[in-house]
């Protein structure tokens, strides 16, 4: 089973402010290819708060590739495989927000959410925190950084979904309660 994780960092609370954008392929359990980079928001107003959280700066990506440059190989790197996030509706709706932005359009996406897999299959953890999870299976993780988000986003994809066909794991996560959305 292929399936992509994505995870953005954005400059400010505007949806369209990603300043960063990381994904992580996995087949089988076992990351196969990544794709990072840093994004030059169409605005270059940074919050000291988003700064403190993943530091990165307005000085970082002055000369980054705009969301519009990178659109094509994002869109490759996902093709037809199902989409994670921590916090789906998150990620999920920075990237509507940047394809409305720049009057790209939306493909069909079928994704799905790992908090929400998370609160399924572990509800007595104390929190669904990608950096909890990450803890508490001993993953190698620098929190905030996109590209490592995804990777553990991925990960713990694999570890509440250990399954290597794709019905297989629609059947498990379903019978969990797990719901799975598209986003056209």
């Amino acid at each position: 089973m292929i399936y992509v994780a994505i995870d953005f960092e954005t400059a400010n609370a505007e949806l369209i402010s990603a300043c960063s954008v990381g994904l992580a392929k996995m087949e089988d359990g076992q990351v196969i290819d990544t794709f990072y980079s840093l994004i030059k928001p169409p605005t270059n107003y940074f919050l000291e708060k988003n700064i403190e959280i993943h530091g990165i700066t307005a000085s970082d990506v002055s000369l980054a590739p705009s969301f519009k440059e990178i659109w094509p190989t994002i869109h490759s790197f996902i093709g037809e495989n199902l989409l994670i996030a921590h916090n789906a509706f998150f990620d999920v709706g920075i990237l509507k927000a940047l394809l409305n932005h720049f009057n790209l359009s939306l493909p069909s996406f079928k994704y799905t959410c790992t908090v929400q897999i998370a609160r399924k299959v572990w509800p007595d953890l104390e929190n669904h925190k990608l950096t909890s999870l990450s803890n508490l299976f001993g993953f190698d993780y620098e929190a905030h950084h996109a590209l490592d988000d995804a990777i553990n986003c991925a990960l713990v994809f694999h570890k509440a979904c250990p399954c290597f066909d794709e019905e297989d794991a629609y059947r498990l996560l379903k019978k969990q309660g797990v719901r799975f959305y598209t986003t056209a």
